[in-house]
């Protein structure tokens, strides 16, 4: 069976030093796919245009795809609910089903790039799904997040922010405080 290379493309700094890592060493890659729940901070989608001319000079496609339940915030909005960080519906609902709902449509065997950096190497899972091969080039070359930012710049690109939906319950204290101070808006909306 054929197999389609994928970068799981989450718009921060993990994600794009794969990118940039893939195409430099002429890795295998088709497709960067990136999930999109609609409550990233502008920023991240901003920085989804850098990403995109970014690949369009290396002739790989950013695909974007989404729920077919709508956004998250109208999710948590209509059940009064913030995302869980104990279940995690919202991750599995609005980024992963949506992902492999991609993945399942590609016809293929998917070998999934996943931008886990080497000082978070507690979160390495493998797939459980058979049609899926995950890869973690990151922790096989021992590159944390501080790696990844050198390589970004590296690469003459901007280092973009942390990606994250603006009600995320990861979210520290220091990003509640960024979000209030630059995008009053989604704080207001969030709280």
């Amino acid at each position: 069976m054929r197999t389609t290379a994928v970068l799981s493309y989450g718009g921060g700094v993990n994600t794009t030093a794969l990118m940039v890592l893939l195409v430099r060493k002429k890795m295998p890659f088709d497709v960067a796919v990136f999930a999109d729940t609609s409550g990233e901070v502008p920023e991240t989608y901003h920085y989804l245009d850098v990403a995109r001319a970014y690949l369009n000079r290396h002739c790989v496609e950013l695909k974007i795809v989404r729920s077919k339940n709508g956004t998250l915030y109208d999710t948590c909005k209509r059940r009064r609910v913030i995302p869980s960080k104990i279940w995690r519906w919202s991750t599995r609902d609005y980024k992963i089903t949506p992902i492999h709902a991609y993945y399942r449509s590609l016809g293929t065997h998917v070998q999934e790039y996943l931008g886990i950096a080497y000082d978070e190497i507690e979160r390495m899972k493998a797939s459980r799904e058979p049609y899926i091969t995950s890869k973690f080039p990151l922790i096989d070359w021992k590159l944390t997040r501080e790696d990844c930012v050198k390589i970004i710049k590296s690469a003459h690109l901007p280092v973009p922010v942390k990606s994250g939906c603006f009600f995320c319950p990861f979210m520290d204290i220091p990003r509640w405080h960024d979000l209030y101070l630059k995008h009053n808006d989604l704080f207001l909306k969030a709280m």
